[in-house]
């Protein structure tokens, strides 16, 4: 009886339980598949638009001047990660926790998978040139993250337009004691807040807030970083390929081969603050 894995079925399997980990991603437009051919170390070129002019004075009898969107480019380093496993037959009924042997390292690959595409949209962002310094290293103030808001975005701040706050587990822990957050006779603090939901802890003046390690701390400057984020102002491209699985006899174990190809950037440079207390 064949009991090989079978690599359509991994493939599946680690897709499946990628969903619910993103966080960074999850606040990134997917914008589909890498063009075939490239490579790892290959540039790719990220269009970012510019929004349009100010309408000006009609003056009779002169034509209206027609505008296009303003674009400009940046170049992005294709980034390929792979990573491998072996499952021995002897393996194959023990569980740990409830879990099969097999679904743990599933799961382990879906994990690191997501955190290779997060640390590096993480590094794109902390590049964003828009930045506020905050007076703590590991702490923010709701006054703070307001003054953040305006000075960036100045009166765009709908909530509907923001993909989220991103913070490190550091700074989530003064959330939990920040009346702006979690103080029920404030019309803006949501039902809620501080109960962890998918790296979810709430949501500050109806903007999600997103509790993530990657990326989120420089351990050079010992201190947190954080960002907003508007929505589709970051941005991904990937290929996924099928997982390959091979059979080593001589070993009595499949071995499990995985590899992800990508690419990341910014795409307005208009939509993301970089908030942390060195800026400079």
């Amino acid at each position: 009886m064949n009991n090989f894995l079978k690599s359509e079925v991994i493939t599946q399997m680690i897709n499946e339980q990628m969903k619910g980990k993103e966080k960074l991603m999850g606040l990134a437009s997917d914008m589909g598949n890498l063009p075939n051919g490239v490579q790892a170390g290959d540039t790719f070129t990220m269009i970012k638009v510019a929004h349009l002019g100010e309408m000006v004075d009609l003056v009779k009898g002169q034509t209206i001047a027609l505008e296009d969107l303003q674009t400009t480019k940046s170049s992005e380093v294709i980034e390929h990660k792979a990573k491998g496993f072996q499952l021995y037959d002897i393996e194959r009924e023990t569980t740990i926790g409830g879990k099969s042997i097999l679904d743990k390292k599933i799961a382990d690959m879906a994990d690191i998978r997501v955190r290779a595409i997060e640390k590096s949209l993480g590094e794109k962002l902390a590049k964003a040139p828009l930045k506020y310094a905050c007076s703590e290293a590991d702490t923010l103030l709701a006054r703070e993250i307001n003054t953040a808001l305006q000075t960036a975005f100045g009166d765009a701040q709908d909530t509907d337009e923001f993909a989220g706050i991103v913070v490190n587990s550091r700074v989530a822990t003064g959330f939990y004691a920040m009346p702006e957050f979690v103080k029920a006779d404030y019309t803006f603090t949501k039902d809620g807040n501080g109960v962890v939901r998918g790296g979810v802890i709430g949501t500050f003046r109806g903007i999600p807030v997103i509790m993530s390690d990657v990326t989120t701390y420089d351990t050079a400057k010992s201190e947190c970083v954080t960002f907003i984020i508007k929505k589709g102002a970051l941005g991904y491209k990937k290929v996924a390929g099928e997982v390959e699985v091979a059979r080593n006899a001589s070993k009595k174990c499949d071995e499990v081969y995985d590899d992800l190809m990508f690419v990341t950037g910014v795409i307005d440079d208009t939509g993301v603050v970089v908030v942390r207390k060195t800026i400079a």
